[in-house]
């Protein structure tokens, strides 16, 4: 892929990317950066294919060209746009390799049923769990109103993995003059949870957290001043938690690895969910080198 430097790459799906082209060119606009759109049509494989591979390419070049040009329309003239088809390739495998001097890569979320998921898997749950640069993956029902909700939200499952998670979440909620929520979520395996956790308890436990977040916030909050901090511990099922979240946020920012997972590249099961069932676009950062290096990583 010839990807420019930088670029806010949007990946252009045959079975839909309106609202991630949309999501796309607005931030390419915000972040004044190039605009790059993708197309990756994964080649059939045998003969038995090779009748309909032509209409396939044909299919491909169209679905990219109305993109762009709808990407132009869009963007102004503002900032450049470019497009780009890869037809010699596996999605994931393309996307992962083509973006890794990006900026960000946006893809859309399509509305699946479990069983589908279950036999075709999912190209933005695959793509987010490898790649180099953050995915946004933007809910097929988002539409660009012109209106924001004024919230990004951070949602931090074990303190001592949050602060390139956090750093990311910092320079989104700057970057677009939001408040920046801290969100932590806890829930006993207790089936009788809601009964023996009291007031005294959930103070206990925000107290606590607070204290085991504060040497990763402090100096993201002296760093960036201008962007309003506040954390919201809650008891509640922490799935159902971020999931109320994006209902009321513009952005959704995740960690990639789950603290119970072994090291590689995973997605922690909340990660998943959100993908899956989020209102709002959901941001997943990467590991980042310096927290690799102190044995930190992101979670959620």
């Amino acid at each position: 892929m010839n990807t420019p430097t930088h670029a806010v790459v949007v990946a252009i799906g045959a079975d839909g990317h309106t609202a991630a082209l949309h999501f796309g060119v607005a931030e390419a606009l915000r972040r004044r950066r190039p605009l790059h759109l993708v197309h990756v049509l994964q080649s059939p494989v045998g003969r038995v294919y090779a009748g309909i591979y032509n209409d396939m390419l044909d299919l491909a070049k169209r679905t990219l060209d109305a993109a762009l040009a709808t990407a132009h329309r869009l963007a102004g003239g503002e900032i450049p746009v470019t497009a780009e088809l890869v037809d010699d390739g596996w999605v994931v495998d393309d996307l992962v390799r083509g973006t890794e001097h990006a900026s960000v890569l946006v893809m859309q979320h399509r509305a699946l049923s479990r069983l589908t998921r279950v036999f075709s898997g999912s190209v933005v749950a695959g793509t987010a769990g490898r790649a180099h640069v953050p995915v946004i993956s933007v809910p097929e029902t988002w539409e660009h109103s012109g209106t924001t909700k004024g919230f990004v939200t951070a949602a931090v499952q074990d303190p001592t993995e949050a602060p390139g998670l956090l750093r990311a979440a910092f320079d989104e909620a700057g970057s677009r003059g939001a408040r920046l929520v801290v969100l932590h979520a806890w829930w006993l395996s207790s089936g009788y949870d809601a009964v023996a956790v009291d007031d005294a308890a959930r103070a206990e436990k925000a107290a606590l957290f607070r204290a085991e977040l504060e040497p990763a916030l402090a100096p993201l909050e002296a760093a960036h001043q201008d962007v309003r901090v506040s954390l919201d511990v809650r008891h509640a099922p922490p799935i159902e938690a971020v999931l109320d979240a994006g209902d009321v946020s513009d952005l959704l920012v995740l960690g990639r690895r789950h603290h119970l997972l072994p090291a590689g590249s995973h997605l922690g099961p909340i990660a998943r969910v959100a993908l899956a069932r989020s209102t709002a676009p959901v941001l997943v950062a990467p590991e980042q080198t310096n927290d690799r290096e102190e044995g930190h990583q992101g979670s959620s």
